[in-house]
């Protein structure tokens, strides 16, 4: 069993095989998770805004096990429904825009799904990946924590429920 160390990264990136520049998943170096970018469908490709942390992709299927009488060396495992976690979208606070989403659902009844696409960016800026969330709605928004002896950056949060991920092609 072969190991890969970070060595071997750093030599990718200097021969130029492991920038991420014009690469496909199946490379053997990993994309970052420092560069992404998030788009709604409603905003005609342009960028959510800029965040500080993406959080959520994660998909899971049920399995059932079925025990059938007389068979003793193993249990029959029956797959069931896929359920996704929600998205948790987090930056510092400049503007009202997630507030407004989620109050427009909460006070307003007006529940608007959209289309969330985060995309992974590689050195060069250009998306090497990309996930697709559909039917996306604000369920919860943090505001920030406020403290007089601390110097951090204000930040909110979104959590937004779906009903489905996959990966696309850009």
């Amino acid at each position: 069993m072969s190991s890969f160390n970070l060595k071997d990264l750093k030599d990718l990136k200097k021969n130029g095989s492991g920038s991420n520049e014009g690469t496909t998943p199946n490379s053997l170096a990993p994309f970052g998770a420092f560069g992404f970018k998030v788009v709604l469908s409603t905003l005609n490709g342009e960028q959510m805004g800029l965040f500080q942390e993406v959080s959520g992709l994660s998909v899971q299927v049920s399995v059932t096990d079925l025990v059938e009488g007389g068979v003793n060396d193993r249990t029959h495992k029956i797959i069931g429904n896929a359920t996704y976690s929600n998205i948790v979208l987090k930056r510092g606070l400049f503007n009202r825009n997630f507030f407004d989403w989620i109050t427009s659902i909460s006070k307003k009844g007006k529940i608007k799904r959209d289309t969330l696409k985060i995309e992974i960016l590689g050195d060069d800026m250009k998306t090497v990946m990309a996930y697709k969330c559909d039917r996306v709605v604000p369920v919860k928004w943090d505001g920030p924590s406020l403290n007089v002896m601390s110097d951090a950056i204000a930040t909110e949060s979104l959590e937004l429920a779906h009903e489905g991920i996959e990966i696309v092609d850009d």
